[in-house]
Order: structure tokens, then sequence, then C-alpha cells
């Protein structure tokens, strides 16, 4: 069943997950970045996305709570030990933040959002998007992709003609993939109960450009990504 005739919108957790720890780039969801640290940028496009209902910050750490908060983030809650190492999964944060909002606030939600500080280019707009196409279709999940790509990658995705995202397999060299930029993933809150994970197989794209796509895993990519906010306010004051 499509939610297209429905005229209530979803209600829509955003969550923000930020935990201390980092081998590759310490510290790097409070790293300065274009002139704020990068959960900044994170924060402030969850904030502005009409679709949202709540954004929260998830994290086990003081100051990056206060850093958050701060930058105009909103951290209802310091996230347990037991959810805070190198091996817990992404979707455990996110039912951690459902089943806090159901037993402190009474909260329900019909759709939640994983959106990764470390894709600081991602805009309102995007989240936006992303949280209308799942609404109105009948898939579990979105993720964002970047492409149509002509190089084999070893995450490769192909949009179908009926609009799914899947498995990509082919030996034409003339056949564009996608791949997860790790921008945006949303999915419906039953999924996420039931099956523990934040992608499927019934899962629908949203497609990003690739300078909205900069995913910061290490110090190089945060220079990228500063290059790219210039770019973007070049073009953007080229059109204006």
């Amino acid at each position: 069943m499509t939610h297209e005739d429905q005229a209530t919108r979803p209600r829509v957790l955003a969550v923000i997950p930020a935990r201390g720890g980092s081998k590759r780039f310490p510290r790097k969801n409070i790293a300065p970045l274009g002139g704020k640290p990068m959960l900044a940028w994170s924060i402030a496009a969850a904030n502005g996305a009409e679709m949202v209902t709540e954004a929260i910050v998830s994290t086990d750490d003081e100051e990056i709570a206060r850093i958050a908060r701060e930058w105009g983030g909103n951290v209802p809650f310091l996230r347990p030990a037991h959810l805070a190492g190198d091996d817990v999964r992404n979707s455990e944060t996110l039912i951690h933040a459902v089943e806090w909002f159901r037993n402190e606030r009474g909260q329900e939600f019909d759709i939640v959002l994983l959106l990764q500080p470390t894709s600081p280019l991602r805009q309102p707009f995007h989240i936006d998007q992303a949280v209308r196409a799942l609404w109105q279709s009948d898939a579990t999940t979105i993720a964002s992709v970047t492409g149509p790509h002509k190089k084999r990658d070893v995450v490769i995705k192909k949009i179908t003609q009926d609009g799914r995202l899947v498995n990509y397999y082919t030996d034409d060299p003339n056949e564009g993939y996608y791949r997860y930029n790790a921008s945006i993933y949303g999915m419906r809150t039953d999924y996420l109960l039931q099956h523990r994970r934040f992608t499927s197989e019934r899962e629908i794209p949203l497609v990003m450009e690739l300078v909205y796509s900069i995913d910061v895993d290490e110090v190089l990519d945060g220079y990228l990504a500063e290059a790219a906010m210039k770019y973007l306010e070049e073009t953007r004051n080229e059109k204006t």
C-alpha cells in the first residue's frame, strides 16, 4: 500500500550519530570544516528540512554533546556505553533513539533517517526529497546514491525501469551504475525495528550530484569538502 493519498505527513525522526571514537580521523565529528565543527553542517541541514519532525544528535561523548548544542543540535540523551564501540552498527543506534522517544516521551515515528555527520554537503532539500519519495512509495527504505557511473566499483547499484535500487550485475560497459554516498538512509520504522537494518531489497534511490556527496572519512576528504563548498558558493553567486 502506498501513502500517496494520505493527507497526513509522516512523523520523521532524523538521527545524526556522532560517537567520540574515530581511528583514521580522530575526533572527526567535531573537526573544523568550513568554519564550523563538521557535525554542525548536518545539524543545520536536518533543522532546515521541512519534512523532519524531530532531529537529534546521538552521542556518547560530553564534548560532542556540548558542541552539538552550541550549533543548534538537540541532544536529548547520552548514548549508553554499550553503543559507543567501533563494532556498534548504526542500526542499533537508530533503534535506541526510536525506543528512547517511545519510552521517555511517548512519541512514535513513521520514518527514521540516518544522517551521518561525515556528509557535510547534504542540503535540507535532499532530506525533504528523500522523505517524500519514501512516504509516497511502497518501498521499505531509501538510500542516497551518486551516478550513473561507468567504471566498476565495490558496491554497485542500478536503478530499474520501475524505479527500484538493486544490485548491479552486467557485462555491458555502457550501462551506468550507482553507488551509495553514505549521506542519507531512510527507513520505515516498523521495518527498522523488525529487521534491525536500514537497507532492504525493497529500496528506492535518492540520486544526488557528486558535489553534494563527499564523505569525509579521512583528513584529505575534509579538504575536498571545503573545495566543494567553495565551488557551490561561487556557482550560487554566478546565478544571482
